[in-house]
C-alpha cells in the first residue's frame, strides 16, 4: 500500500492549481486554522489521547450542517476550492474515531501523509460518500456518521463494536484530475510499471488483480490471490478494462471509474453489479509476458 502515495505526491504537485486559498475573512479570525491543527495529535497513545479526540474540535467549529440522513458535518475550516461529483478523486488526510475517544483508522496507519479517495463508489462507508457531496478542497471537517451509515450491526471484529457511530476527521487537500477522461472511462495511474518488450510474433498476456465497487456496494467483485489473465485483442474483460490493459505494464496500479457501457452494461454481473450501473475498479498489474 505504501507505494501508492509516492505517486500521489507527484499527482499533488501536478494538481497544485486546485488547492484552495486561505479564507482571511473577519468571521474566521478567532477560529484556529486547519493548517494549525495537526491530526497527528490524535495519534498519541498517552493517557490523554481519548480526551484529545473528544475535545479536538471544541471552540473551533465555525459551521454545522445536519443532514436528513443523520450525518452531521462540523467545519473547523471552510475551504473555497472546488467541490466533488461522484467519481472524482480527492487527496485527503484523515483519522477515523469513535465517540469513546478511540482512533481506529487513518492514513497514518500506512505511514502516509495523505491518501487518494474516489467519491461516491463505496471506497469507505456510505457516510463518507454522503459527506463528500458537501465538501470542497480546503475543508477541514469533523463528520459524525451514525452507525447505520458506518459499519452498522456487523461492526469490525476486534476493532469496532456493532452499532457504533463513527467520527471522521478529514482535511481535503486537493482534487486530482484523471489522466484519461473520455468515452465513459476515467482513469488515474497511481504507480508506474516495468519496461517490457514483446517478443517477435508473440502475443501479450497481462495478469491482473482487481476489486470492483459500485455506488451501492463495496467490494462487489474481489479478484485477488488468483490473478485474472487477459491477452491483448481478446474480449475476456469488460470494454473499459480492455482499453487500459492492452498497454499495461507489470507493477502499474490504476483507479478506474467506468460508465455502464464500458463496464457490465445492461446485463450487470450476477448478483453483484446491477444492470446499467457504473463501476469503480482498483487494478494491480501483477505480471506481463509474451506468449506464443
Amino acid at each position: 500500500m505504501k507505494y501508492i502515495l509516492v505517486i500521489t505526491l507527484v499527482l499533488l504537485h501536478v494538481a497544485c492549481e486546485n488547492n484552495t486559498k486561505k479564507d482571511t475573512g473577519a468571521k474566521h479570525k478567532k477560529i484556529t486554522k486547519a493548517t494549525d491543527l495537526d491530526l497527528n495529535a490524535l495519534d498519541t497513545t498517552a493517557n490523554g489521547a481519548k480526551k484529545n479526540l473528544i475535545n479536538f474540535e471544541k471552540g473551533k467549529v465555525n459551521r454545522v450542517k445536519k443532514l436528513a440522513s443523520g450525518v452531521v458535518l462540523k467545519w473547523i475550516e471552510k475551504g473555497n476550492g472546488p467541490g466533488f461529483k461522484k467519481g472524482e478523486m480527492a487527496i485527503i488526510d484523515y483519522r477515523l474515531g469513535t465517540p469513546d475517544g478511540r482512533i481506529i483508522d487513518g492514513n497514518n496507519r500506512i505511514d502516509m501523509p495523505f491518501i487518494p479517495f474516489v467519491t461516491g463508489f463505496s471506497m469507505q462507508t456510505q457516510g463518507w460518500d454522503i459527506a463528500f457531496e458537501y465538501l470542497k478542497v480546503g475543508d477541514f471537517v469533523k463528520v459524525e456518521i451514525p452507525a447505520s451509515l458506518a459499519y452498522g450491526a456487523r461492526g469490525i471484529k476486534d476493532v469496532l463494536a456493532p452499532n457504533t457511530p463513527n467520527w471522521l476527521y478529514v482535511k481535503v487537500i486537493s482534487k486530482i484530475k484523471p489522466s484519461i477522461d473520455a468515452n465513459g472511462i476515467r482513469a488515474w495511474k497511481l504507480a508506474d510499471g516495468q519496461p517490457f518488450e514483446l517478443e517477435a510474433g508473440a502475443s501479450k498476456e497481462i495478469a491482473y488483480e482487481f476489486v470492483a465497487s459500485t455506488p451501492n456496494r463495496a467490494n462487489a467483485i474481489v479478484a485477488r490471490k488468483f490473478p485474472q489473465r487477459y491477452v491483448a485483442g481478446q474480449k475476456s474483460a469488460v470494454p473499459g478494462l480492455r482499453k487500459i490493459l492492452k498497454n499495461a505494464l507489470q507493477g502499474e496500479r490504476y483507479y478506474l471509474v467506468l460508465q455502464p457501457e464500458q463496464a457490465y452494461g445492461k446485463k450487470g454481473y450476477a448478483n453483484s453489479i446491477a444492470p446499467d450501473e457504473p463501476v469503480f475498479f482498483l487494478i494491480d498489474i501483477v505480471g506481463v509476458r509474451s506468449i506464443s
